[in-house]
């Protein structure tokens, strides 16, 4: 099976890429607009795009504040994502915090890995940009 691996240090403590990671309100600054997330294991998260053409829906996994979430796709436009796991891991690193991000369960490397891989690039950039600047580039347009 084929896995995304992101890492990325962000100028920000633990606890704010937590926030911004493990909430609707901060998931909207860097990811969609779209977002609604029962933050607690076993909720429900629903993260829309393309004005709700694609939407995302994930189970809540796993919670550890500040180091660890980790999500479920249950239902995903076309099963692009269905049965894939995304995991957030942070580590502090002096005043920064390094993030890695893994999304896992691809049955094969096509091009919804490829997109996926790309798009969670930019994803983690915009995330970047949010907590160190106060503006993502989150764009109703854009797939995640």
């Amino acid at each position: 099976m084929a896995e995304v691996m992101h890492l990325i240090k962000i100028h920000a403590s633990p606890e704010r890429v937590y926030q911004a990671l493990a909430t609707a309100q901060g998931i909207r600054g860097w990811w969609t607009r779209d977002a609604a997330l029962d933050p607690k294991i076993g909720g429900a998260g629903e993260f829309g795009f393309y004005e709700r053409r694609f939407v995302i829906k994930v189970k809540i996994d796993e919670l550890k504040p500040p180091k660890h979430i980790a999500w479920t796709a249950i239902s995903s436009g076309g099963g692009v994502f269905d049965g894939t796991t995304i995991a957030f891991d942070l580590r502090p690193d002096g005043s920064d915090t390094g993030l890695s991000l893994a999304h896992r369960g691809f049955k094969e490397a096509d091009n919804n890995y490829a997109s996926a891989t790309t798009r969670w690039g930019f994803y983690l950039f915009s995330l970047k940009r949010f907590l160190e600047n106060g503006k993502g580039c989150c764009f109703q347009n854009y797939l995640a």
